[in-house]
């Protein structure tokens, strides 16, 4: 189809109006109350905030919080120099520099904390965030592996605490649109949903610098913390380098399909795979990153599978985008990215629709905010998040062990399957393992190892 053929604007929402009956007007309502800025209690009610990962997206996270009258970044956080001088500035110059996490927790006037760290940080920093009675605003993906994620849910229920996780696409206006669209039936069955992102970053992707001693701006060995000793590789430290290590997360299979995976089982109505497959490898790219830079994951939810699509190597569009999912149902085709939607019929079934994106980061940090005064759950949830992020660490053992794996979602093991269940947990150094081991379920434990 072409562009023109798609109805917009006004002739959009009565099409969607016709479509969704009374439910229109309903969500309207909702969405009014949920895409509001304002705090819900007095601005007088301060949050006090402290920021632990100063680097892109912890300083963009700053800045959204930073748009609320009602909060206050009195700390904040990093290993190198450079990003902890540019926190502070960034912050009006009145924020404390700290370069050890465990000193700003110690903070009693903080309230909550923001942690934009490396993903292999993130369950030891909510875990310890957690034991100081902080609320946590945790960016994706939730953590490097399934077993310090449900450690990491354990000891936020311990302490009774707010945690968002940073899949904001749940706060976008046109994708809570998307969502009831799905649910109304309209698309009819859906029997298939896909999910990608697609670049060509050929021949050379994140290239292959050498190993090096660390700069003296950047306390090495602490920005390692849980991970094993390895020497200072720039493409170990700095994204987008340290996404595609396994030591430090699991490729954009993990750290950007999260917000796919996330979007989908919430438009779904799931929370977890039955089972998951993955193909793919290091066909082309002459770097140093031991991730694939082609794959497809294949997880199967029952009545319907998704596909993951995650390719480095060619930037050809998938659905007419370089990003973005499709639910493929028995009426028609539903395209959503982060810039709104577009419905494609099956003949004469629905109507061709194109809808408009919404802010999705400002409702999402608002939403933590408020359910810090009112101590009611956020849009995304610590738990939530975990199921979200499993699909993915599943697909990645999956292919690293060559072959497809059962999950028993009550358990949280792979059926019947030693050489995967291993990847479940890792190696931990001490003493950043302790974090992690005190709140591991019982059938964790075994796959638990330190150094």
């Amino acid at each position: 189809m072409q562009r023109r053929d798609f109805l917009k604007g006004a002739l959009a929402v009565a099409a969607l109006k016709e479509m969704l009956g009374n439910r229109w007007d309903e969500l309207q309502e909702e969405l009014a109350a949920q895409e509001s800025t304002k705090p819900s209690k007095s601005p007088n009610e301060k949050i006090v905030l402290g920021v632990i990962g100063c680097g892109g997206m912890g300083q963009f996270l700053m800045r959204v919080a930073m748009q609320n009258p009602d909060v206050v970044i009195a700390a904040v956080c990093d290993v190198m120099e450079d990003r902890l001088a540019n926190a502070v500035k960034l912050a009006g110059g009145n924020a404390t520099p700290y370069k050890d996490f465990r000193k700003l927790l110690d903070r009693k006037d903080i309230d909550a904390v923001i942690i934009a760290t490396p993903d292999h940080w993130h369950c030891v920093q909510v875990i310890a965030a957690s034991e100081a009675g902080k609320d946590i605003y945790v960016e994706k993906p939730l953590g490097h592996n399934i077993a310090e994620q449900r450690a990491a849910v354990n000891a936020a229920k311990k302490f009774n605490r707010v945690v968002q996780h940073g899949t904001q696409q749940l706060s976008g206006a046109h994708y809570r649109i998307a969502k009831e669209l799905v649910q109304s039936g309209a698309l009819g069955k859906i029997t298939r949903v896909r999910a990608w992102n697609v670049w060509n970053d050929t021949p050379h992707g994140i290239g292959n610098p050498p190993d090096e001693p660390p700069p003296p701006n950047i306390d090495w060995d602490m920005w390692l913390g849980p991970a094993p000793t390895r020497p200072f590789n720039r493409n170990r430290c700095f994204a987008p380098g340290y996404w595609f290590m396994w030591d430090t997360s699991g490729g954009f299979m993990l750290s950007w399909a999260v917000h796919h995976v996330d979007t989908i089982h919430w438009i779904m109505g799931v929370t977890a795979p039955k089972t998951a497959m993955s193909v793919g490898g290091k066909y082309v790219l002459q770097d140093n990153r031991e991730t694939p830079d082609t794959q497809d994951a294949f997880l199967d939810y029952g009545d319907f599978y998704l596909q993951v699509s995650i390719y480095h190597t060619n930037a050809r569009p998938i659905e007419g985008s370089g990003y973005g999912i499709a639910f493929y149902g028995t009426n028609g085709t539903l395209l959503l990215t982060r810039e709104g939607f577009r419905v494609f019929p099956e003949g004469d079934r629905m109507k061709p629709i194109e809808h408009g994106g919404s802010p999705q980061s400002e409702p999402h940090m608002r939403n933590w905010l408020d359910c810090i005064k009112t101590r009611q759950q956020p849009i995304a949830p610590i738990e939530w998040g975990h199921w979200s992020t499993n699909p993915l660490h599943l697909a990645n053992i999956a292919f690293r062990i060559g072959r497809l794996v059962k999950w028993d979602a009550k358990q949280e093991l792979i059926v019947s399957d030693e050489e995967a269940n291993r990847f479940l947990c890792r190696t931990y150094r001490k003493p950043w393992g302790e974090y992690v081991r005190r709140y591991l379920a019982p059938q964790h434990r075994k796959y638990y190892r330190e150094v």
